[in-house]
């Protein structure tokens, strides 16, 4: 009898919840079930039990007792029963609820370029909906068929939405505004104290702001009595910051830029465990933090801001005259990461604020010394036990062997510089040798009258062995054993096989080299096995950084430097006429997946288009000629072009026209790291349109280290250095510094290793979960009007574990 009391129970309990789930409640819908009231709510894609949980003010533990099959996890269109007695709130801040779609319309991919963000955008829907309804597609490829949800009762499921909203909680204050010409969402989410995100949630339709607009809005509450918000104290909980997922971006990416677990990520946000689609909007938790992240030196040169919901760089630029980059300056964190709700970070004051001088007094308040020591911050840094260097215990017996793999072609110069032999002039440079002097030379130099012939690029790697040679003499009259063994690859795997597998090359220490990564493999294969740092000084493009954990890589990569290109112009270019001049098809390549990046970085600030954001347009050079030019460019912001080409003439053509504007326009040209190579464009061009670009190598001729250098390296080999004299130095003495100072093993201490480069500024970071290093330090390079080339600002700062501020 029991049993069957138990067995009808069951039955009770299955029909029970089938009816709960299978009948079709309206979203919000109050209803009664077996005496007690409920709200029935619709699960969305990209919610989670918190969310839920936290937006009718009720426990987890609550929401799980009234509906146990969510223990299990989530599901798309699930219903679930909010006890209507213990609801304290109704956050109507989320994204309005839809309902299942009423049909679907078939999408079929055509290009690469296609990617989730943009499908999702060309549709209006968003990327969570795209993935949940196409639950078998990973990756978006060419040909692969879509299935795209649409609603056909949006307006009145809104209106449904919040009639309920209204009859169940008269509590909620609304305001409405009409817009008037010349606002924007921004603008208005700073006005009334709220968000954009807030503002489109209540008003779809303000995705087209258009003046005369009636918008309802809903002001973010003060968080206490005093109407703004507190420090967030150590002992609170977790706080977090938005981060929209770019093209490119990897999970192990993010979870080292935030220094957060994979786990983490994903119990936060449900959507990153089926993959890290592009566009997707995630929540990243960070530290409880109530100081500033860095001390001032002069406190009174500075006001202390603490950040308040929904505040961006963007907005705090505008309140404070400030560009973006000073912002960063003078608070590094933010390198890294967006504005954290309750920290406190620091605002320069103006000099006029705070710095009383005699009028009598000559000191020249204008000079680049003065101001820094003014604006002075230190950036308090906890090292490790085991990066903490004791040179008092240092065995002087001890002898450190570095091998160094360079192409000299011993054979072939021996030939070409005999005397007998008629020489010919033509340089003899192979495609892998060309691409490595793009990516290393800073400024090409006119070549000098030599009185002996060099094969092929060989004299730049003798230039970078003579460089090498001079850091191992500082090294050596500071006390330190080294022996260095230099072996000629001839860009031949077979030549360099016979000397790492000899027994005494057990012995080495640090590899350096070889240049080019065709014949890297066996070699670094080699190295991993035996556990020795492998250092690519000057390539950079290789496999191996992705896959090798013992795998240095000092030349970033150009996907790196089109990344870093994309960051620098939204942050100093944020409210500009940007312009695409495209002077051919640039799909696929780096430049044209800068063009990518900078569109969904400016779409994704909600600049875009906007009165106080960006202009963006595409200018198709070819088909429109140069006369159009002049009449897409604007007198009233900064006009900033970019022409997506590597090739020269091209290029040449371009940079021309746009030059010729140059009198009439404020233009600033974006470009890479290897335009002042190309010869066949005019300098005289750069600086008028004040060429602007990434670069992994600048070199400070006034330093007074530099200046000692070319000193020494004039005296030892009787002529100057070019930048692979520099780099062979740079390379060198950072490399078996490390070694010294930590041992092999010194990777995870080199952020806290300072060693100066003559032309580089090395902060390396781990590429992927298994694999090696690439340098991250580059260089913001800025051509003046006053024929000046100026390093403004120096990007990818190294990760440091922050010590308490007192």
């Amino acid at each position: 009898m029991r049993s069957l009391l138990l067995l009808c129970c069951a039955f009770f309990l299955m029909v029970f919840n089938e009816q709960v789930n299978g009948q079709n409640f309206v979203e919000n819908e109050i209803v009664v079930i077996q005496g007690e009231k409920y709200l029935m709510h619709h699960v969305r894609t990209g919610e989670t039990i918190y969310s839920i949980s936290k937006k009718y003010g009720i426990s987890q533990s609550i929401l799980e007792q009234h509906n146990p099959s969510i223990k299990s996890g989530l599901s798309i269109a699930e219903v679930l029963k909010i006890p209507y007695a213990q609801i304290t709130q109704i956050d109507a801040s989320d994204t309005i609820q839809k309902g299942d779609p009423d049909g679907f319309t078939t999408y079929k991919i055509e290009s690469k370029k296609e990617t989730a963000y943009f499908i999702a955008k060309k549709y209006g829907i968003t990327v969570e909906e795209l993935y949940a309804y196409n639950p078998t597609v990973r990756k978006f490829k060419k040909r692969t068929k879509l299935n795209i949800p649409y609603w056909n009762t949006t307006v009145a499921s809104e209106n449904a939405f919040e009639s309920n909203i209204e009859n169940q909680l008269e509590n909620k204050n609304f305001t409405t505004h009409q817009v008037v010409s010349g606002e924007t969402l921004f603008s208005l989410a700073k006005k009334y104290n709220t968000t954009t995100d807030e503002l489109l949630a209540l008003n779809p339709k303000a995705q087209e702001l258009k003046a005369g607009m009636t918008l309802k809005i809903k002001p973010i509450a003060p968080e206490d009595e005093g109407g703004g918000p507190q420090p967030i104290h150590k002992s609170s909980t977790k706080n977090y910051i938005e981060h929209i997922i770019e093209s490119g971006e990897t999970m192990w990416g993010t979870t080292r830029k935030y220094n957060v677990s994979e786990e983490e990520l994903k119990a936060i946000n449900p959507i990153l465990k089926t993959g890290f689609p592009a566009g997707a909007v995630i929540k990243i938790p960070v530290p409880a933090v109530n100081e500033p992240h860095v001390k001032p030196v002069n406190s009174a040169a500075f006001d202390q801001h603490l950040v308040q919901k929904g505040e961006t760089l963007y907005g705090l630029s505008k309140q404070y005259s400030i560009e973006i980059p000073e912002l960063i300056k003078y608070n590094p964190v933010l390198d890294r990461r967006n504005l954290v709700y309750g920290e406190t970070i620091l605002i320069p004051k103006k000099l006029d604020d705070f710095l009383e001088l005699e009028p009598t007094t000559n000191v020249e308040i204008d000079s680049a010394q003065l101001m820094a020591e003014i604006y002075a911050v230190e950036v308090p840094v906890e090292i490790p036990e085991s990066c903490r260097p004791d040179f008092t215990l240092h065995n002087q017996d001890r002898n450190y062997t570095v091998a160094m793999f360079l192409p000299f072609y011993y054979e072939a110069n021996d030939t070409l510089n005999r005397e007998d032999l008629v020489i010919d002039t033509t340089a003899l440079f192979t495609n892998e040798e060309a691409e490595i002097a793009l990516d290393t030379t800073i400024e090409l130099e006119e070549r000098k009258e030599l009185f002996k012939q060099f094969y092929g690029g060989s004299e730049n790697f003798v230039q970078f062995y003579e460089g090498a040679l001079l850091a191992i003499d500082s090294l050596q009259n500071a006390g330190f054993t080294l022996t260095l063994n230099v072996y000629d690859t001839q860009r031949n795997a077979d030549s360099i096989r016979q000397y790492f597998q000899s027994e005494e090359f057990l012995l080495t220490d640090l590899i350096i080299g070889p240049i080019f990564p065709s014949v890297q493999n066996e070699i670094a294969a080699y190295a991993a096995k035996n556990r020795i740092p492998f250092v690519s000084p000057l390539a950079s493009q290789s496999l191996l950084t992705k896959a090798n954990a013992n795998y240095f890589q000092v030349n970033p990569s150009r996907d790196y430097l089109m990344r870093q290109t994309a960051e620098m112009v939204a942050e100093e270019h944020h409210n500009s006429n940007f312009i695409i001049v495209k002077t051919s098809d640039y799909s696929g390549t780096p430049e044209g997946n800068l063009v990518e990046l900078l569109k969904e970085k400016f779409f994704n600030s909600g600049l875009l288009s906007s009165t106080e954001g960006v202009n963006f347009t595409i200018y198709d050079f070819n088909n429109e000629g140069t006369f159009g030019l002049r009449r897409i460019m604007s007198k009233q912001k900064e006009n900033v072009v970019f022409i997506p080409s590597s090739n020269e003439g091209e290029l040449s053509v371009a940079i021309s026209n746009v030059n010729n504007l140059a009198d009439d326009y404020s233009i600033t040209l974006i470009g890479t790291s290897r335009f002042p190579n190309y010869s066949s464009i005019q300098i005289e061009h750069f600086h008028n349109l004040k060429l602007k670009y990434i670069a992994p190598y600048y070199t400070d001729y006034s330093n007074k280290n530099t200046i000692g250098f070319i000193k020494k390296y004039k005296q030892f080999f009787g002529t100057e250095p070019d930048n692979f004299g520099f780099q062979g130095f740079d390379v060198t003495m950072y490399f078996v510094s490390a070694l010294i100072s930590y041992g092999a093993d010194f990777a995870d201490c080199l952020p806290y290793m300072h060693t100066y480069q003559m032309q580089g500024n090395y902060h390396f970071e781990k590429l992927t979960q298994f694999g090696g290093y690439m340098n991250e330090g580059v260089s913001v390079i800025s051509y003046t009007n006053d024929y000046e080339v100026l390093r403004k600002r120096v990007k990818g700062q190294p990760r440091l574990i922050a010590a308490s501020v007192n």
